[in-house]
């Protein structure tokens, strides 16, 4: 069963609650539902998760919490698809965001040249006496493109994922039940 795979991936009630933020929703949390590994909740769960994975906040974690408490989706699953955008991916997504933006409100679209550029003097900014790029590129960025594309990304993503999560479950289920049937029996055929 897909279940068994699931648990061993995702972080336990007990990891969870380690998180000082979380620990302040420890009595909301302690609804058995918001735990259970069925494929209802699951696939809020994946609902969630990866749309609050779009939000380009350090707050993704508490949005998806907030979710699950709300549509009583599996905690675990919602917070783990939060990890979607990582320090690794959240550069091509909010790109992507931002250009299907800029394409929509006929905005002028950032080249990857630009965007090192501002990358590059952000962390000057940060780490030292740099120029504030907030200031420097207020002109050049347009941060309704950014939210427009990132909304629109985030919801096709999240639909994709929600039923191709719902695919794939219903498939493993019946892969899994045709197996059940098809072991041989102790009994010799009756003839």
């Amino acid at each position: 069963m897909p279940q068994k795979r699931l648990k061993s991936l995702l972080p336990t009630p007990e990891k969870i609650l380690e998180s000082r933020t979380l620990k302040l929703f420890a009595p909301h949390l302690a609804d058995p539902r918001l735990w259970h590994f069925n494929r209802h909740s699951l696939n809020k769960a994946v609902y969630i998760g990866v749309l609050s994975a779009f939000f380009p906040l350090p707050g993704q974690m508490l949005i998806a919490l907030v979710g699950s408490l709300i549509f009583r989706a599996n905690v675990p699953m919602a917070l783990g698809l939060t990890w979607i955008t990582n320090p690794l991916t959240s550069l091509p997504i909010f790109y992507a965001g931002y250009y299907i933006g800029a394409k929509i409100i006929d905005a002028p679209v950032l080249s990857l040249r630009l965007i090192g550029r501002m990358i590059a003097d952000f962390s000057l900014w940060v780490l030292s006496d740099g120029a504030n790029p907030f200031i420097t590129y207020r002109g050049t960025v347009s941060i309704a493109a950014f939210c427009i594309g990132l909304t629109i990304l985030a919801v096709l993503t999240s639909i994709i994922c929600g039923l191709a999560f719902k695919a794939i479950w219903r498939y493993k289920t019946v892969v899994s039940w045709q197996n059940r049937q098809d072991i041989p029996s102790d009994k010799p055929p009756e003839s």
